[in-house]
């Protein structure tokens, strides 16, 4: 009876076995230079819960869930399974100890007496039938857990791991609202696990060696470099690293600030200028308790965004809508041109006390019609701030912004989003005009003086 070698997958020992394998079978050199000596059976014991790639059971299909619930088994399999250039086996377990938490998991344990919820336990993504995304509620889960875990005595530092469209984002929050001084890695893998030339396992091994290394470290008061991205040997800042392509070698930008090749220990190369983790000027600790948030009615109310224990409230909620400008709309007489933008203010004012826009224009200045760059200066006087990028990748700074927008430096559109919300939890609601279409000179003002806080920390984050 034949089964399918592809069905090779780690699987356990029931009990305690010997088996018999063929001496000297583990490289084709060993049996060719000992051919004078026939190869004889070799008695190998496995031990009970050992993991072995072994064959599934026939007719046998894939897993029920392609991803992890949690990391355990990822490293377990790694240190059983793979070995590092030496032909050694173990090399996460020789580099540190591990603890692994489950901060927000694509994948769920979906029976026993209380199953978890998808979308609201885990959130698997990809091109998959069951996916969910994680909301602004999950991202306060994962900023209250990171903070918690930094904290702990012993902690070397933080392997974060998410999939690799979307981790620029959450390492880039990470680096403005975290408060440590420990190093936080960014880890993905740009092919499944298990697959043919899968690189995960190595860029696990490069986080976690980059933060055995302490070349962070330079002087002896922790990580001057801030949350990294660590792939395909190449040690990335969070703010500039971005996915470019869906292979491994598909990161671009941010660096690279260290190499990881195994070949000689692991030493900064450049430093980041941008503020970042303990010097943050919105990380946890120096966000206040409450900030204004409108109340729906013209005015304000005061709204918690700390608990007053280093933790972010769970009811805080800001919301930021990216504006993608794009050329050929309808403009002209049609007057419908910037319905989008204005539908969005109507909504944020009903439902939502703390709200901007990023402008995503033309790079790098990040333009836009003069009819959707009118509809978000009313959003601006209504109480929500404006933030103007360029286009895609942007090298370049997009400069100035014209009043009453903020210039949102070389960002993208989606990590400028994450610092938006960051200002949000800052300074609250931008302030109100009574007409947001004509402003009076002392509005103007005040919201001059607003949008110069948010420039500041958008010149320096």
């Amino acid at each position: 009876m034949g089964t399918d070698p592809a069905a090779l997958v780690p699987q356990r020992v029931a009990d305690d076995v010997v088996i018999d394998v063929v001496d000297r079978s583990g490289h084709p050199i060993d049996e060719l230079n000992n051919d004078a000596t026939p190869p004889v059976q070799r008695k190998v014991a496995l031990a009970r819960g050992q993991l072995v790639a072994l064959p599934l059971p026939e007719g046998a299909g894939p897993a029920a869930q392609s991803f992890f619930p949690s990391a355990e088994r990822l490293y377990e399999e790694l240190d059983a399974l793979w070995v590092d250039e030496t032909g050694r086996a173990g090399v996460l377990g020789r580099l540190a100890r591990y603890r692994h938490f489950r901060a927000a998991p694509p994948a769920g344990y979906v029976s026993g007496e209380t199953p978890e919820v998808l979308g609201v336990d885990y959130f698997p993504y990809g091109a998959w039938d069951s996916r969910a995304e994680p909301t602004i509620a999950t991202l306060v889960t994962i900023t209250n857990t990171v903070q918690e875990i930094t904290a702990e005595e012993g902690v070397a530092g933080v392997q974060w791991l998410e999939g690799s469209p979307v981790i620029e984002e959450t390492l880039y929050w990470l680096a403005l609202l975290v408060d440590t001084d420990k190093p936080i890695v960014g880890q993905v893998a740009q092919r499944l696990h298990r697959s043919v030339g899968s690189d995960g396992a190595q860029n696990l091994v490069d986080g976690a060696r980059y933060i055995a290394s302490r070349a962070w470290d330079l002087d002896g008061r922790g990580d001057a470099v801030g949350p990294v991205l660590v792939a395909d040997g190449v040690v990335r800042t969070a703010r500039g690293a971005y996915k470019v392509a869906g292979r491994p070698g598909g990161y671009a930008g941010g660096g690279p600030v260290a190499t990881c090749a195994t070949q000689w220990p692991i030493r900064l190369e450049y430093l980041p200028l941008r503020r970042h983790t303990r010097t943050s000027a919105v990380r946890i600790s120096a966000l206040p308790r409450e900030v204004p948030a409108l109340d729906g009615a013209g005015g304000t109310r005061l709204v918690q965004v700390t608990d007053g224990s280093g933790r972010l409230a769970p009811e805080v909620l800001p919301v930021v809508t990216i504006v993608v400008y794009g050329r050929y709309g309808l403009g002209g007489t049609c007057g419908c041109a910037d319905l989008g933008v204005a539908d969005a203010v109507s909504h944020h004012v009903e439902r939502h006390g703390l709200a901007g826009f990023v402008l995503e224009g033309i790079a790098p200045n990040g333009w836009a019609s003069r009819e959707v760059e009118s509809s978000l200066s009313v959003a601006a006087y209504s109480g929500f701030p404006v933030v103007w990028c360029g286009r895609g990748r942007p090298e370049d700074p997009v400069g100035r912004a014209p009043a009453p927008f903020v210039a949102g430096s070389n960002l993208s559109a989606t990590k400028a989003r994450m610092l938006l919300l960051a200002c949000l939890l800052r300074f609250g609601a931008a302030p109100v005009a009574k007409d947001p279409r004509q402003p009076t000179d002392a509005e103007r003002h005040a919201t001059d003086e607003y949008v110069r806080s948010l420039q500041e920390i958008f010149d320096t984050h």
